[in-house]
């Protein structure tokens, strides 16, 4: 995967910098709960609800900012989006207040959708032959900035003022990288099909459940990197964090890995069909052997199967069917994993409120199910390919 003759590299290098931002900003205001909590006037919950407040913006948005990306192209939504986010850490600094910091949550939420309505489109665009490979790297990106987190804590607290240094050196991050992309080159959104075709295109059934995919991929990590931590403890593990290393160990490699077999030929509708299936086995194994070995052997298959660039691979998927409305068919699968950052985890909570101790592994059974959910729908896409082939054949 390269960038032809280099036109691009400026505009491919300042994306993946994004995502790796992504990564270090995905639980970066929950280390520094204490802090905020005192700073807005309020307390651990109400820090806690200003990360949920990003979710909701993403949801409230996302159907919006893709339609937006294709009409009026990669740069202008880049721009909008790495200003959100610099608005984003530096205003949650300044808030004088819960209200005004859960606001500012929600800008995050919405600068979050343009981002995704821009990012993975371009990457699409520059590297048309390796569209695939290109989105899965998005999620290597992503996981290193999830390695280096304890390294920007460490960094903040070597200049000696905290989450202040850290939120302020983001947010100017976000701005350099506004401007960067404000003067690159981007190239042709569309690389497939004339837009005057739009009319011809066909949701089938196979369009809609990659589009529903959106929740299973993201709900399938986002239960165990969740709720581990309780069932870790009951199977007489002192350290459940020891599990998370694992887990995150898998899903490098296993992105890696992806990205080696997709340019041998392996379909990437094969991965989402395959990859989930072996992740419920692996959940399986954990509810049936109550042993601490097994859960580092679970957590490393739901690493490498399940955190391994599903959404990404999915998402690529519906581009490349769709190539002159990427980011407003990418939208409507990214509608759906924000919802399952929600729903999922609400769920969750319902489950261990009314179940208690038993909670944890009926919380397996279900990510089980929804992992089984998501192979059925991957099959039936690969089932309407293939009649669709047979009757152009």
């Amino acid at each position: 995967m390269s960038v032809k003759k280099h036109q691009y590299a400026a505009t491919a290098s300042t994306v993946y910098f994004s995502y790796f931002m992504m990564g270090i900003g995905m639980s970066l205001l929950a280390q520094f709960k204490p802090q905020f909590a005192s700073l807005w006037h309020s307390s651990i919950s109400g820090v806690l609800s200003v990360v949920s407040a990003v979710g909701i913006g993403g949801i409230v948005s996302i159907l919006i900012t893709g339609p937006i990306s294709d009409h009026f192209g990669r740069r202008a939504s880049a721009v909008i989006g790495h200003l959100l986010w610099a608005i984003y850490y530096i205003g949650l600094l300044y808030a004088p207040n819960f209200a005004v910091a859960y606001i500012i949550g929600i800008l995050g939420g919405i600068a979050n959708s343009f981002l995704n309505a821009s990012n993975f489109p371009a990457l699409m665009e520059i590297f048309p032959e390796s569209a695939s490979v290109a989105g899965l790297m998005s999620k290597f990106a992503i996981n290193i900035g999830q390695f280096c987190l304890p390294l920007a804590i460490l960094l903040g607290t070597a200049l000696g003022s905290g989450y202040r240094t850290v939120f302020m050196l983001a947010g100017i991050l976000y701005i350099v990288m506004a401007l960067i992309l404000a003067f690159s080159p981007y190239p042709d959104q569309v690389t497939g099909p004339k837009k005057q075709e739009k009319a011809k295109h066909d949701f089938n059934l196979g369009v809609w459940s990659l589009v529903l995919m959106g929740f299973t991929s993201t709900a399938a990590f986002l239960l165990w990197i969740n709720t581990y931590q309780e069932l870790a403890k009951s199977y007489g593990i002192a350290n459940p964090s020891s599990l998370q290393s694992v887990y995150a160990v898998g899903a490098s490699i296993a992105v890696l890995f992806n990205s080696f077999i997709i340019k041998k030929g392996v379909k990437e509708i094969d991965i989402l069909i395959w990859y989930p299936l072996l992740s419920a086995a692996g959940l399986l194994l954990a509810y049936f052997i109550k042993a601490p070995q097994i859960l580092y052997l679970t957590s490393l298959a739901v690493g490498f199967f399940a955190a391994s660039g599903l959404y990404q691979l999915g998402q690529s998927v519906l581009g490349q069917m769709y190539p002159d409305m990427k980011a407003t068919v990418q939208s409507w699968g990214g509608f759906f994993s924000a919802f399952a950052n929600f729903a999922i985890i609400q769920l969750a909570a319902s489950i261990t409120a009314r179940t208690g101790a038993a909670a944890p592994r009926l919380i397996l059974l279900l990510n089980v199910a929804n992992m089984l959910v998501g192979t059925a729908l991957a099959f039936v896409v690969k089932r309407v390919d293939q009649k669709k082939q047979g009757k152009a054949d």
